[in-house]
Formats: C-alpha cells, structure tokens, sequence
C-alpha cells in the first residue's frame, strides 16, 4: 500500500505503543509545523508537545529542521511527519504482537496447569511435583480453551490490521 498511512491504523498501534497526545501530534503534522504552533492547536504546553516529539523522533516518526534566530540566539525546531517511517513502525509492531500472540497461544496449547502467577504444561507441573516453585502453590488443572478462541481471534485481526498497512 502506497501513501498516506491511514488515520485508524495510527490510531489501533499508538494507542497501545504510545498515547493519544502522540496520535494528536502526529494526525496534526499534515504539513511542517512549528512545535509551538503544535501546542497552541492542540492546547497542550509546549514543553509536553516537545517531549512527544522526541518520543516520536526516537522512533524516527518525526524529524525535524533546526533554525536559529540570529537576533536571540534561540533555536526554533520545524517538525515533520515521516510518512515512510510511520508505515515501517506500525508492520514492524503489528509483526512483533502476531509472534507474542502466537507464543502466548503454544503457551497455552501446551499449559493445563495453572497456579496464581503462571500457566504451565503437564511435563513441567510433574517436575516440580504440582507445587510452582515461584508462588509456592499447588499447581491445578483447568480449562482454558476460551482463552485459545481469544488469542486465535486477536491473532487474525491483528494479521487483518497487518494486511492493510
């Protein structure tokens, strides 16, 4: 896909890898901006627009050009959204959740046992004779096949979001 990156895929990946101040920041950069004209749009202090826009430019979302004020001395900062970059971010963290979601799936494929701080399979409940050697308790059978259809679902719309990057 070609062009723009679309406002609601922004919106489903920095919602859960940043904030909505940076979703805000980032749907404003239609055009170079000043970070103080940032802030006055958005009604934000200054100081905070300028710590998402770092956020972003570590992440090589944004990037910016320097220019100083030959009267002051002062460096003002014009920003820019970084349209390929932004496409390279959301497939690279959409890819990343698919191989979390899908280890968390073997996990529980392969775990019926559970205590309060972990999930494991039958080989490892009779290794530690069904006592978790973290929590101390007793490790009980369960099912946990309504957690699999979560995952299995989550899987396939994240892999839904991935195909329309």
């Amino acid at each position: 896909m070609c062009g723009r990156v679309p406002n609601y895929l922004i919106k489903e990946v920095f919602s859960e890898s940043l904030s909505e101040g940076h979703i805000s920041i980032i749907r404003k950069l239609t055009q170079p901006m000043y970070d103080e004209d940032i802030a006055a749009e958005l009604g934000i202090k200054a100081t905070t627009v300028r710590t998402m826009l770092n956020d972003l430019h570590e992440r090589n979302l944004v990037e910016y050009e320097r220019i100083k004020n030959k009267a002051t001395g002062w460096y003002t900062y014009i920003w820019k959204k970084r349209e390929d970059k932004l496409r390279e971010y959301i497939k690279t963290f959409l890819e990343e959740k698919i191989n979390r979601l899908n280890e968390e799936l073997e996990i529980e494929r392969a775990g019926v046992f559970k205590c309060s701080c972990r999930v494991v399979s039958l080989e490892e409940a009779i290794e530690n004779n069904f006592i978790c050697p973290n929590c101390k308790e007793t490790f009980v059978n369960f099912n946990n096949s309504s957690k699999i259809r979560e995952l299995k679902k989550e899987i396939e719309r994240t892999k839904e979001l991935y195909n329309k990057v």
